[in-house]
């Protein structure tokens, strides 16, 4: 795997808005906490387009990613937010290009569209983390507070070449598992409705050896259920070292029309579909939608012991 130099302090980064928009004010506000990390933010085009649901039509937003990874003066990446749309740009990318040009780049939610081409298409290790109008900093009179834990997280992956080490979630809460034994390889994954979006398509996600990290928000139990079953039925799970399950953030049981009628509980959706496949799990890894928010180096290699509940990243892949 390829990852980008470092950042430091001063270099110029690229906000860049591959999905959604978001309103001037939010905008701004990014950028004030992006100053604030001792970066100095480009804001592309898109950040302050709007076309519907778009932060832009989709050759716009794919121009903005291709011309941040383009310019020699670019050092890192950004996102602005999530949303919707990344999938949609991922046909119009410069891929080669992309690889001859490796550089940080940050985002989760949507953005998992774009981790899984550039891990597998350019071999590019990425950062799923925290985005610039992501609620890890409040901004009150021009004033950037951070959340100590996330800041910190993004900190030492974006502006430090070694590896995390072992990992710890946020206020030290304990990591759970399913299942046991060890599993190691690349980290690969993120947001589940992005996972089963791509099955079928050049940019399906291909778990063979690597561990598989999932995390939604927002979707009921039901629909989790059915996503799982698609990766279940695409073979994601029979080949895959191990499985880590990030926050399912709001992912609720839903009220049926017959008497008493209620989704299964989350835990015996994940147990039913997962268990059988006998990978060691790690669960309640406090990644996600949620904040406090560690930032995650996807492509590096992580290993995961079920038994005694850890998880370790070893290897931050080779700088260019």
């Amino acid at each position: 795997m390829i990852k980008g130099k470092p950042l430091k302090k001063g270099d110029k980064v690229a906000v860049v808005a591959p999905s959604s928009p978001c309103g001037i004010q939010t905008v701004e506000k990014g950028k004030l906490i992006v100053e604030a990390l001792g970066l100095n933010p480009v804001m592309y085009p898109c950040c302050y387009k709007s076309y519907g649901h778009l932060s832009g039509t989709d050759e716009e937003r794919a121009k903005d990613v291709n011309d941040a990874f383009n310019d020699e003066n670019i050092k890192g990446i950004i996102c602005l937010r999530g949303g919707y749309g990344a999938t949609r740009i991922l046909n119009l990318l410069n891929y080669e290009m992309i690889k001859s040009n490796p550089k940080v780049f940050i985002g989760y939610s949507d953005v998992t569209a774009l981790h899984i081409a550039f891990n597998q298409l350019c071999n590019l290790v990425t950062f799923h983390g925290p985005m610039a109008t992501s609620n890890f900093a409040k901004v009150k009179n021009n004033k950037v507070k951070f959340d100590y834990y996330t800041r910190e997280s993004l900190v030492n992956n974006i502006f430090n070449s070694e590896p995390a080490g072992l990992y710890t979630n946020p206020k030290d809460e304990e990591l759970k598992s399913l299942n046991t034994g060890k599993g190691e390889g690349p980290l690969i994954g993120g947001n589940l409705t992005l996972l089963v979006s791509t099955l079928g398509s050049p940019y399906e996600i291909d778990t063979r050896n690597k561990i598989l990290f999932i995390e939604e928000v927002g979707e009921p139990v039901y629909k989790i259920d059915r996503m799982l079953t698609s990766l279940a039925l695409a073979g994601k799970f029979d080949h895959c070292s191990g499985i880590i399950l990030g926050t399912f953030l709001h992912c609720e049981r839903e009220e049926k029309s017959y008497e008493g009628g209620l989704d299964l509980p989350l835990m015996e959706v994940i147990e039913n579909t997962l268990l059988r496949f006998n990978k060691p799990i790690i669960y309640n890894f406090k990644a996600g939608h949620n904040f406090p928010q560690p930032t995650l180096a996807l492509g590096t290699n992580v290993i995961i012991d079920a038994d005694l509940r850890t998880v370790k990243f070893t290897e931050s892949g080779t700088i260019q």
